[in-house]
């Protein structure tokens, strides 16, 4: 029994002085496989910068998205069919006392609207929409650019998906946890929909000024006929609504209508979508 015990102690003692000696092998090993590939001088600086940098990022994504979640509660509902109505009035007992602001009813589709609506509206507020991913970064330097060269804003500085985020579930409230939440809900419009049908909610759902909320009964309103039937000039002048319709509403500033309308028809020609002669005729 006694040497038995004295084995198994022996055997203990000879395991445990190999895995220490293996350890210590591997350890040095390492030490110098690592010595292979130190940075030295200024290497190092650049590559600590680069992982600090990496780090505060990957920091910064996290706070972003906890920051941005409440937002996505709003998708998991059916938001395609939001009531017709935009506004719906209730008096204090919560009685619903009348509605006002159709949104989406007798939409035309895209495709049956004309190129000239199309482009009009693509010119001013997002050159780029069929190119970016609901967010563009080259887009909104050159609206940063154009508006402080015309000091005056001329163009759009968020896509069209931000804008229709906006519309479909957030409020207008000028907050950073705003336009954070305006950003992943645009990835996430990108992600679910096409851009034919982030176009179509865009024209549908965008309020347009005397009560009017998308662009056919913005046109049965001003011009009294259907998107379908307008001609350049008066395309450009919905095309400009998008931004300010209550300031640039032509039953209410006419002069100011127009003046937006030709920047408008400017944007179609700076933007390569026609040429000045055409714009012209």
């Amino acid at each position: 029994m006694a040497s038995a015990a004295l084995a198994v102690d022996a055997w203990l003692d000879s395991s445990l002085y190999e895995i220490s000696f293996k350890a210590r092998e591997f350890w040095e090993a390492a030490t110098i496989f690592s010595r292979r590939f130190r940075l030295h001088g200024w290497r190092r600086g650049i590559v600590e910068a680069l992982s600090e940098g990496f780090t505060m990022g990957a920091g910064g994504f996290v706070v972003l998205l906890a920051l941005a979640m409440p937002a996505f509660d709003i998708t998991g509902g059916d938001w395609r069919n939001q009531g017709d109505f935009a506004v719906t009035f209730l008096d204090r007992y919560g009685n619903e006392i009348g509605q006002r602001g159709i949104i989406q009813r007798d939409s035309v589709p895209v495709d049956e609207m004309p190129d000239i609506v199309i482009k009009a509206v693509l010119a001013t507020e997002d050159r780029r929409f069929f190119d970016h991913y609901g967010i563009d970064v080259l887009g909104l330097s050159r609206a940063i650019f154009e508006n402080v060269r015309a000091n005056s804003v001329v163009q759009g500085g968020s896509s069209i998906t931000q804008q229709l985020a906006k519309n479909l579930f957030l409020s207008n409230e000028r907050t950073l946890e705003r336009k954070i939440k305006e950003a992943f809900l645009s990835l996430w419009l990108e992600a679910n929909l096409s851009k034919k049908e982030i176009l179509q909610l865009y024209l549908d759902r965008a309020y347009m000024g005397g009560g009017t909320f998308g662009i056919e009964a913005a046109a049965d309103f001003y011009f009294g006929k259907s998107v379908k039937d307008l001609n350049l000039a008066e395309a450009a002048m919905l095309a400009g609504l998008f931004k300010a319709p209550t300031k640039y509403a032509p039953h209410i500033n006419l002069p100011a209508a127009r003046a937006r309308a030709n920047v408008v028809l400017s944007n179609l020609v700076d933007s390569g979508f026609m040429t000045e002669g055409q714009v012209l005729q």
